[in-house]
């Protein structure tokens, strides 16, 4: 029936109806006819393959109803629910399906499809398909498809479920995904299945299906379903590495090769290719599992070992005298890149592959690689590794210089007394380190001179090499990192600020290279950030003990990135060799001759061509095929291409590998680029990619890049950050990546990455300035509290609680301990014996050897925890890098061309192996070293292009032994590209590839191309074009060699350590011959070129080319100049040509011959440098260098040289005899003046220049006319010297309007106007003021002068007034106003800047106002003292607390402490306040009980008349005597009632008193101002007799201060009761604020030590520490309650309650710091009581209690020590409950814990909140009660469950006794009972709640607290951010600039701003009304007079210095 609806097609009414997903998805339905839905069959795709997905169809199928893209993904989910766990869905292959559509739709919907695809519904319907579907369609037992044939049930399976399915997860986004793999690695390994069960029952239903695949029309073919199904094999074993040892994979590959092998049908050789590849690749992913030795099979015979056969001491343990050293192994992979310590002092030399494969260790791709990898490494690591064993045994011989050049000619630098001062943990680069060496810099310079030195050396670069090391072998290789300055001043980098270890506690300073005289600072990051490397740079930095010294050591010129990278690349390919090309590289078997290549695997597809349109000439269709051969001729007459240039670009789209050699000069480029445009005009057709260019060096690069640029391809993107090209700026990937967006799994991704890293940034740092503190006395009494307890307690006496006992004068223990003791040299004990040895019981020696052992203890606990942190920063770092490189692969998929070096490909590897190029073109290949190709060499290429010429230079390497021009390097050959290895093999027997010659050179002429014609190149021919070269200007012939026998410097001693070379008769004379060419006028910058092979005479030229300066013409004017002599004008005054002056170095082009290939000028002088006896020719001994350095010249060449030296060199011999016998070669140059060439002039030597041409021409007189008409007088020169000669006649020319004449030379420009000044002209202005001098050209237009008189107008639009020099306009739109803006902002701050500023103009209107962020002081002054907010203004944010230094004071000492903190009371117990009839008894910090003496002072001041004071005050100046005294003093008014002068008040009757300002005022006056009667009796004058015992604390709101200055009146002992009494209420405010702050800031900690044991909860282990902890299973806590946490932390990790407990240490110390007895109130009267027991007073000291202390902080402090020990408790019972036995440890069987000191301070809490009437702390001791009772319960449980068996009757144990059950009774009821008290408890607190809104906020506690005490412990548990929520609730904040107020319980709070109540509020407290409206304050609140006045001094009084504030 099936079938009929089948064969028939859908009804029309079916149509309608719908359709059937479960036919849709199966292709059956079992309903049959009498489903009311509609079956449609779906039509077969006839299109071609997915290009991403071979052999997956469109899926635009025109049969199915349209799903609009963006419903498709809401559809997907639906299916995706209805897949749920256990059901047999029927919709799975539309599931499918319609997930590979969504790939090709919106990035994030593609990432979300697969995000959720490996959840367990998507991983359920997968299990459906493979599970359920395939054994029943291979059974025939489909119930879903019973009509139909199992074949055709097989072939609707594949094609509906399993091909969707394959497609989907081989899709590019999904394979190629960053972000997405650990979710393919899940899908994968859920397709392999457990033992690779699921993988073998899919596999055998694909290959029993192509195998017997049906023959009628399927949506795919055999061949395609064959290539999807290997893509999916070939991920499935690149997902674990166990799968290659898996027989059932080998099996599988056979079944599928057996399949491959029989053939494809026509239109599927594509798809068989495909297969071919993926096979390749898995055998070769399988083969190494043949290096893996069996277990089973190791002999135990001994191996043989035949001389003949192991003539090669082979590596690793395959050496026949074992292992070199422990970085000696057989495989690369294995091998670490940086030398290990045994490798640097091996003696044996490491196992080096010659380039004959038959010797290798490891035959094929292995073999290759093995061989470039040793061989590179070698080269470049392998000088490093022989420096630094020469410099090791230099530092242990001791006497070397510290710079020196190595035996293997490695220059090192050696910095001294290398020591690490500062440690950092950086977000990009991880640990940084600055290192302080001795200061290299000459030690006589000055800072300046210094400066300059490091700023031109080449030293300490960033990335350079360097190595720490010390004597004893100890070493780290690093780099130097970014942030090291050259100087302080260098603001490019930022650089680090650093506490030196002999600076203070506070100084740092930002250390760079060059500003400390004595040192210098570099910073550094490890290479390789290993434990051994990090654990030994951490042990460096912390120091402990005498260590030996340290050096740095530098390898100048030696980069890092040059090689690391590739060393990397390299041994990843090496464990995953998936290369393409492995049969042409590196070949099985080898018959040494030219083999057939095949076109690309893309272009091999039936039918494909080429069209080669862009690049005819028309514009027209051409068409070629790459398996046919094409005529060349006709392409080349159809383009711009020669025609060797047309067969070398049809050759390379016929080859898959392409090999161009391109002879100097024959547009190797230019034929690269049109082979790029070829292959971009058919990306679309042949699916290629973006085309990967690679390049050796950054400038072939950007050369390469910017010629692409220009020929219109603009989709280029260019990979790194070293381009100086400025076209190429905006096409870095960098930049482009900058601009796209990201996905939203993207972002999610990489800002959780960048918030872990961040968070373990600040750990890390953390960590590191711990361990800079380790020896500090704090850290060792923190190890010795937590490691051992009982030596802790020895030397710092602790108590049972806890607490320490300190004295005043402290001292350090520590210093003091290691200092004592006997120093007897007896035996020193071993430290597991000096830990159980009582601390004054050891020798010096002991106790220095304990205390090491203590700082080395501390010292790894750091560095353990700081290697794990660097490993999750290392593992997140590589995750946020994956997220980067996702969006980075996103933005090339989008290019055309991707650009990138050698070295940037190897450092991106991972990033390129996922573009999927299909096309590599390297530039220059024969100059790139055979590893760099191979890494370029990614797995998606299939057509690699190399261009070169291995005729011209060969890769640079280091290493002489390993070069080819070596007899002894020649068997190595590193030299070798792979490029000359594939034309010109090295072996006979080698395989040898076909390539393209370029034979039509377009660069040199004739005569200068016949050089290299005639010794290398036969076939080369010349371009018609090159023939018309123009001669060269100033010379007779355009080549010639100079010959001279001048000797090289060094010849004569030819000191053999000499590396580079230099001749100075050769740079002189090169230096004279360039001048005379630039002087020629002919050639502008670059045209003209010296070369030279030696960096030493490339230096000293470029030396002696800067000190020459010559005139020039830019390129503008060369072209004005040709036009002017082709119309044959001349030049006019008017438009002179741009003459310049420039240095000779700036108008060539000076490099030495390897850096020169690819380049070309004009004109190229040579030196050849090397003049000896022994005609030693050095590097230009080699046809390579000498084919480069002949070949650059266009249009002439110069070659300065001995001859004789290059006689004995075969292509030297060539070139000397061509040129002999075109008389090209002599000792003398002929010159030829352009003007006379007719005189004869030959040059020898350079003086000869300025002999016989001094001006470049010739000795005759010049006969040309200057442009102004006068004659030359100069000698015969060129047009460009001529132009620039200056006419020094007088200048002729007259002026416009007046007589003057010009007043300058003929040759100088002259003014545009008079400059002549005219005097005394009285010009009358326009304004009407008038001016009396004026220039002449000023006097002929007045209205031109500018006014300078300053007038007074007003600004429009802000009104300023403003005073302007006349002319100006203030309405004009460019004036600027610059008055002070004035305008008010809301902080209540006037604005001060311009007003210009503030509000711009346009057309002279302001257009907007913006006063932007005030950064004025704040100013608010503080209510705690008379200083001000000093921050810059934060608006409504509160003002931080007062940080300047407290002023309080008295006569015997000032306060020390900083201003906010409250001041400790004078301790003394003398007042100062004393009179010879009476004085005070009370100590000096108590208000004063004496009566001030109203007497006037009976003493005489030093003129001789009575003083004028009172008696008791200090006697005042002479100045101010009232006989004596000046009119000034006398006028000065006293008595502010009556007004009264000094001179008029009678001092016996109302004396005067002096305060320290200078001011006086008379006693009568100022005792009324200072409401005397409030605090003494008064008699009837108004006079002091006795003190009022109704003084109240905190009423002295009427007291004033000096009413002049408002000055304080602290020193006036007549006060001295009112001023004591305020210093007491400041210091209670002060107490207040302070503690506060710091209960807040011990909140947040307990918080944050709360979430660190939650989030590392899930890995923490019960583990107790045996050498002190626990020997049986009991753990007992009882005692004081510090022990009883100190026994539940012998059974957790040493470092777990290490930092709560060093918290809860704090918190007690607070507690103390807040009691009664530390408040500023009751310490004063404990000082009255004190001075009362000694009998110096009677008088006592009265205070009301209530009102005055403060018992919030002891609340709150007793309940964070319970709330920090219930987060251990609940903690360590949280590990009892889900952590294992550990190792050697076991979990407590039996726990005893004494509750009662717990249970006794929650008690103590909740009386105390009670008594002070606030409820929410009240609360919180409850829930506390609670909690600890619900502890208790829990940990008596897990003790009577964790029980042994023993005790168990069915386990075979003892019963229990009875005695032993009445004690369980016994404690079940006191348990009960405890329970029934907390929830009375509980109640209480709720009912709180009810009546308090304040204590709401602990609801979640209480909730909390219920549930642990019905055995929930961690139920429903309050998190962290709740409670940080909470506390902030319940946080009261006392504002330093606000008004202070009491509630109705007597509760201090602050209100801001004009400090009256703006709004209804409540108490924080308590929760009585506290605020009322339109500031009013509610019922009951006080204005805190008593606390308010404590800042201001009461209502003017200001103390300890104060003045009023403003």
């Amino acid at each position: 029936m099936w079938g009929n609806n089948r064969s028939k097609g859908p009804s029309q009414n079916q149509t309608n109806k719908g359709r059937c997903w479960s036919f849709d998805a199966t292709g059956s339905c079992k309903l049959g006819n009498r489903c009311k839905f509609a079956h449609i069959t779906p039509t077969p795709q006839r299109g071609p393959p997915n290009a991403a997905s071979p052999g997956i169809p469109s899926h635009n199928n025109t049969t199915r109803q349209p799903v609009m893209r963006y419903g498709k993904l809401v559809e997907w989910k639906r299916l995706l629910r209805q897949g749920s766990p256990g059901s047999r869905p029927t919709h799975g292959g539309r599931f499918f399906e319609l997930g590979l559509e969504l790939m090709e739709g919106d990035v994030g919907g593609s990432q979300e499809v697969i995000r959720l695809l490996v959840t367990e519904a998507g991983l359920s319907l997968i299990r459906h398909v493979t599970d359920h579907q395939i054994p029943d369609a291979g059974s025939g037992t489909d119930h879903q498809m019973p009509d139909a044939g199992l074949g055709s049930a097989k072939t609707r399976l594949w094609n509906n479920q399993l091909k969707p399915l394959f497609g989907l997860v081989t899709h590019p986004r999904v394979a190629d995904s960053a972000v997405l793999e650990l979710e393919v690695s899940a899908l994968m390994n859920f397709l392999l299945g457990v033992n690779g069960t699921r993988l073998i029952r899919v596999y055998n239903f694909i290959i029993a299906l192509v195998t017997s695949w049906p023959a009628q029309p399927a949506s795919s073919s055999r061949m395609s379903a064959v290539e999807l199904s290997l893509g999916v094999l070939t991920k499935i074993v690149d997902c674990n590495t166990t799968n290659m040892v898996n027989e059932n994979f080998h099996a599988l590959v056979t079944s599928f090769s057996a399949i491959v092998q029989k053939g494809s049908e026509a239109g599927e050789e594509f798809s068989e290719l495909q297969a071919t590849k993926y096979l390749h690749y898995i055998k070769g992913r399988l083969s190494v599992a043949s290096g893996i030795p069996s277990l089973t099979s190791a002999p135990a015979t001994p191996v043989v070992r035949e001389s003949f056969v192991l003539r090669r001491d082979l590596p690793g343990h395959l050496s026949a005298e074992g292992r070199r050293h422990d970085n000696d192994h057989a495989s690369i992979t294995d091998v670490k890149i940086m030398p290990t310590f045994e490798e640097i002092v091996s003696p044996r030399g490491e196992y080096l592959p010659t380039n004959d494969p038959s010797q290798w260790h490891v035959p094929g791709i292995h073999g290759r690689l093995d061989r470039e990898f040793r061989l590179l490494r070698e080269d470049t690591i392998g000088q490093l590794r022989d420096a630094v064993r020469e410099t090791l045994e230099a530092i242990r011989q001791s006497g070397n210089t510290p710079a020196s050049r190595g035996r293997n000619g490695l220059r090192t630098y050696r910095y001294d007394q290398a020591r690490i001062v500062d440690l950092e943990f950086s977000e990009f680069s991880g640990l940084e380190m600055v290192v302080r060496c001795v200061q290299p810099a000459p030690q006589k310079m000055d800072l300046k001179k210094r400066r300059e030195w490091w700023d031109h050396s080449k030293r300490l670069q960033v990335g350079g090499l360097v190595c720490m090391l010390d004597a004893r072998g100890k070493m780290v290789f690093c780099e130097v990192a970014s942030s090291t300055l050259r100087t302080a001043d260098d603001k490019a980098q930022g650089g680090r600020s650093v506490q030196l270890p002999e600076a203070g506690a506070a100084a740092k300073e930002k250390v760079s290279l060059a500003d400390d005289g004595s040192f210098t600072f570099v910073s550094l990051q490890l290479i390789d950030a290993g434990n051994r490397e990090l654990g030994q740079a951490l042990r460096w930095a912390q120091g402990i003990g005498s260590l030996p010294p340290r050096y740095l050591v530098e390898f100048p010129g030696v980069l890092l990135a040059s090689f690391k990278h590739t060393l990397a690349a390299l041994q990843q390919m090496s464990r995953k060799p998936d290369l393409p090309f492995t049969d042409l590289l590196a070949p099985s078997t080898t018959s040494g001759e030219s083999v057939r290549l095949n076109p690309p695997q893309y272009a091999r597809k039936a039918g494909f061509t080429f069209n080669l349109k862009c690049v005819t000439s028309d514009r027209t269709g051409f068409l070629v095929s790459p398996s046919q051969n094409t005529d060349s001729e006709k392409l080349s007459k159809r383009s711009s291409l020669d025609p060797t240039q047309a067969h070398a670009l049809l050759n390379t789209l016929s080859r898959e590998i392409s090999l161009i050699q391109g002879p100097p000069g024959t547009g190797k480029s230019y034929t690269g680029e049109k082979v790029i445009k070829v292959l971009l005009a058919n990306k679309e057709k042949a699916r290629l990619g973006p085309i990967l260019c690679v390049c050796y060096t950054n400038h072939a690069l950007d050369q390469l890049l910017e010629h692409l640029y220009g020929d219109g391809i603009k989709k280029i993107i260019r990979i790194g950050s070293r381009s100086k090209s400025d076209i190429l700026q905006g096409l870095n990937l960098r930049v482009v990546a900058k601009g796209a967006d990201r996905t939203k799994t993207e972002k999610c991704s990489f800002f959780e990455h960048k918030k872990e890293i961040t968070r373990i940034v600040k750990e890390s740092n953390d960590l590191l300035r711990q361990l800079s503190a380790a020896s500090s006395l704090a850290a060792i009494k923190n190890f010795l509290a937590e490691s051992s307890p009982w030596h802790h307690d020895q030397m710092f006496r602790t108590d049972d609680e806890g607490w320490h006992e300190v004295h005043h004068k402290r001292e350090n223990a520590i210093e003091a301990w290691l200092q004592r003791g006997s120093s007897s040299e007896t035996t020193c004990r071993p430290l597991e014996d000096l830990e159980r040895v009582g601390l004054w019981d050891m020798t010096q020696h002991e106790r220095r050897r304990l205390h090491r052992h203590w700082l080395e203890s501390i010292g790894n606990r750091i560095t353990t925890q700081l290697l794990c942190l660097h490993r999750e920063f290392a593992k997140e770092k590589e995750l946020r890098d994956r997220a980067n490189r996702e969006l980075d692969l996103r933005c090339l998929h989008e290019a055309d061309i991707v650009g990138v070096t050698t070295t940037g490909l190897a450092s991106n590897l991972d990033l390129l192996r996922k573009l999927r190029c299909k096309v590599l073109l390297c530039e220059e290949a024969g100059e790139v070293l055979e590893a760099h190709i191979l890494t370029a060499l990614l797995p998606s290429v299939e057509h690699a292009i190399l261009i070169g010429d291995h005729m011209q230079l060969r890769p640079q390497i280091q290493n002489y032994e390993l070069q080819s021009t070596n007899p002894r390097g020649e068997q190595y050959s590193l030299d070798m590209s792979l490029f000359e290895r594939l034309v010109r093999p090295p072996h006979t027997e080698d395989i040898r590839l076909p390539y393209s010659v370029l034979e039509t050179q377009r660069r040199m002429h004739p005569s200068i191309s016949e050089l290299v014609r005639s010794t290398l190149y036969p076939a080369l021919r010349d371009s018609e074009h090159v023939n018309d070269y123009p001669e060269v200007k100033g010379l007779r012939r355009r080549l010639f060699w100079l010959h001279h026998e001048q000797p090289e410097a060094g010849a004569a001693s030819q000191d053999p350590l000499a590396t580079s070379h230099s001749n100075p008769w050769e740079i002189e004379m090169t230096a004279a011959l360039v001048s005379h060419l630039v002087r020629q006028g002919e050639y502008s910058n670059g045209d003209i070129a010296v070369i030279t092979p030696y960096l030493g005479q490339l230096h000293k030229l470029r030396r002696r080319m800067e000190s020459v300066f010559e005139i020039c013409l830019n390129d503008r004017d060369l072209a004005d100049l040709e036009a002017l002599e082709a119309d044959k004008a001349e030049l006019s005054a008017a438009a002179p040509l741009r003459i310049g002056k420039t240095t000779l170095l700036k108008s060539v082009r000076v490099a030495t011959v390897d850096n020169f290939q690819g380049e070309e000028a004009k004109v190229v002088v040579i030196s050849l440098v090397r003049s000896n006896n022994q005609n030693r020719c050095g590097f230009l001994s080699t046809s390579n260098r000498i084919n480069v350095l002949l070949s650059r010249a266009k249009h002439g060449m110069y070659i300065i040289g001995n001859s004789k030296t290059y006689s004995n060199v075969p292509m030297w011999v060539d070139v000397i005899s061509m040129m002999q016998k075109e008389s090209n070669l002599g000792t003398a140059l002929e010159l030829q003046c352009p003007r006379h060439p007719a005189t004869p002039i030959l040059v020898s030597h350079w003086d000869h220049f300025a002999q016989f041409a001094p001006e470049s021409g010739c000795n005759l007189p010049c006969d040309k006319r200057l442009r102004c008409g006068h004659s030359c007088t100069g000698r015969c020169h060129s047009d460009a010297l001529h132009h620039a000669v200056k006419c020094l006649e007088k200048c002729p020319r007259s002026k416009k309007g007046c007589d003057h004449s010009c007043p300058r030379f003929c040759g100088d420009p002259c003014h545009d106007r008079c400059q002549v000044l005219l005097r005394d002209i009285n010009l009358r202005l326009k304004c009407g003021h008038a001016v009396s001098s004026a220039h002449c050209w000023e006097a002929q237009a007045p209205d031109s002068i500018r006014c300078m008189v300053e007038v007074a107008r007003a600004v429009p639009g802000c009104n300023h007034q403003v005073k302007v020099k006349c002319y100006e306009d203030v309405t004009a739109a460019t004036f600027m106003c610059r008055a002070q803006c004035g305008h008010h902002r809301l902080c209540g701050h006037t604005c001060k800047d311009a007003c210009f500023k503030c509000r711009p103009r346009e057309d002279g209107k302001v257009a907007t106002e913006n006063h932007g962020i005030c950064n004025q002081v704040c100013g608010r002054s503080y209510q705690t003292c008379r200083h001000s907010c000093q921050q810059t203004c934060h608006g409504e944010k509160k003002c931080g607390p007062c940080v300047l230094p407290c002023e309080a004071r008295c006569s015997h000492s000032r306060c020390s402490k900083p201003c906010h903190e409250p001041c400790a009371p004078c301790a003394e117990d003398k007042c100062a306040s004393s009179c010879p009839h009476s004085s005070c008894t009370m100590p000096c910090a108590a208000p004063c009980v004496w009566v001030p003496c109203s007497r006037r002072c009976e003493e005489r001041l030093a003129c001789g008349h009575q003083c004028p004071s009172l008696c008791g005050e200090p006697c005042p100046e002479p100045r101010f005597c009232p006989q004596c005294g000046s009119e000034d003093v006398k006028s000065s008014v006293v008595d502010l009632l009556e007004m009264k002068t000094y001179g008029e008040i009678d001092l016996d009757a109302d004396p005067c008193i002096f305060p320290d300002c200078g001011h006086i005022l008379a006693m009568t006056s100022m005792d009324g101002q200072m409401a005397m009667s409030d605090h003494y009796e008064m008699d009837d004058q108004g006079l002091p007799v006795g003190l009022r015992s109704s003084s109240k604390a905190f009423s002295m709101d009427e007291i004033k201060a000096c009413s002049t200055c408002r000055a304080p009146l602290r020193n006036v002992s007549r006060y001295g009761r009112i001023v004591r009494r305020a210093m007491l209420d400041e210091a209670t405010k002060k107490f207040t604020t302070c503690s506060n702050e710091r209960c807040d800031a011990l909140t947040n900690s307990l918080l944050d030590e709360r979430e660190k044991l939650e989030r590392t909860a899930d890995t923490a282990k019960i583990a107790p520490r045996q050498s002190r902890g626990p020997t049986s299973g009991k753990l007992t806590i009882a005692g004081a309650r510090f022990k009883q946490l100190r026994a539940v932390q012998e059974w957790v990790p040493s470092d777990r309650y290490a930092s709560i407990m060093r918290l809860l240490r704090q918190i007690r110390t607070y507690a103390g710091e807040v009691r009664k007895e530390e408040q500023p109130f009751q310490r004063v009267a404990d000082l009255v009581k004190h001075a009362n027991r000694q009998n110096k007073t009677t008088s006592q000291f009265v205070f009301d209690e209530e009102s005055v202390i403060q018992v919030r902080g002891e609340v709150l402090a007793k309940a964070l020590a319970l709330n920090c020990e219930i987060v251990i408790l609940l903690d360590f019972l949280k590990l009892l409950e889900t952590s294992g036995t550990a190792a050697g440890g076991v979990k407590p069987e039996m726990i005893d814990w004494n509750i009662a000191p717990q249970l006794g301070d929650c008690e103590k809490v909740i009386e105390l909140a009670h008594d002070s009437v606030r409820p929410r702390q009240e609360v919180e001791g409850r829930v506390y009660y609670a909690k600890f009772c619900g502890i208790s319960r829990a940990l008596y449980k897990y003790g009577r469950q964790a029980k042994p068996a023993a005790v168990d009757p069915e386990a075979g144990g003892e019963p229990q006794t009875d005695e032993e059950k009445e004690k369980e009774k016994e404690m079940d009821k006191k348990l009960e009972e405890m329970k029934k008290r907390a929830v009375r408890h509980l109640e209480q607190a709720k009912s709180l709640m009810e009546k308090s809104a304040s204590a709401a906020v602990l609801r979640p506690e209480v909730e909390a607290a219920e549930g642990m005490l019905r055995g929930e412990i961690f139920y429903q548990n309050v998190s962290v951010e709740e409670m940080r929520a909470v506390y902030a609730a319940m946080a009261v904040e006392f504002n330093g600039t606000g008004h202070w107020y009491t509630c109705a319980n007597g509760h201090p709070f602050t209100i801001g701003e004009c400090g009256m109540a703006m709004q209804r509020a409540r108490c924080p407290e308590c929760d009585a009304p506290v605020g009322g409206a339109d500031h009013v304050s509610a019922e009951g609140v006080q204005h805190a007079a008593h606390i308010e006045e404590l800042g201001r001094g009461f209502a003017g009084l200001r103390i300890g210095g104060w003045r009023p504030f403003g």
